[in-house]
């Protein structure tokens, strides 16, 4: 575990974007995979239907392409999934440095274009309060004036 220097509440508020990345992480991905699924099968069967009158399988192939793009999608969504997991398991256990080291920018914007928005967005909320973390309190720009005497 890291040092224990940090805002409780503010540690709180970085598991809750956490956990709620996490949840619709998993939607998304379920979403992901029973769409291609589904693209694919209708692609079986419809080329199936078209080829049995002899009619052209261009519009059945658009559905073939369309499933691979997106299980590829999926796959992208898996990876990211699988940060924001090390992010929740590391946020859930106290870890700081984990977390920190699992915080980037990068990955916030991958989880908004093939997470979801919602993955995407929590993750970008919660990178500035999460480089904070463990930092002294910022000071003041001036010392305090003096007591009165």
């Amino acid at each position: 575990m890291s040092t224990p220097n940090y805002d409780p509440s503010k540690f709180a508020s970085i598991k809750t974007y956490i956990m709620i990345a996490f949840i619709f992480n998993i939607i998304v991905l379920v979403g992901w995979a029973l769409s291609g699924i589904e693209e694919i099968w209708s692609y079986f069967t419809w080329a199936s239907y078209l080829n049995y009158f002899g009619v052209q399988v261009i519009a059945p192939a658009s559905l073939l392409i369309t499933g691979i793009v997106l299980l590829v999608f999926l796959v992208i969504a898996v990876i990211v999934f699988m940060r924001v997991r090390r992010m929740y398991n590391a946020v859930n256990s106290g870890d700081i440095n984990t977390l920190k080291q699992y915080n980037n920018m990068t990955w916030a914007i991958l989880a908004l274009i093939f997470a979801g928005v919602i993955p995407g967005i929590m993750l970008f909320i919660s990178f500035g309060p999460i480089n904070e973390l463990g930092q002294a309190p910022a000071r003041a720009a001036y010392p305090p004036p003096p007591p009165p005497s």
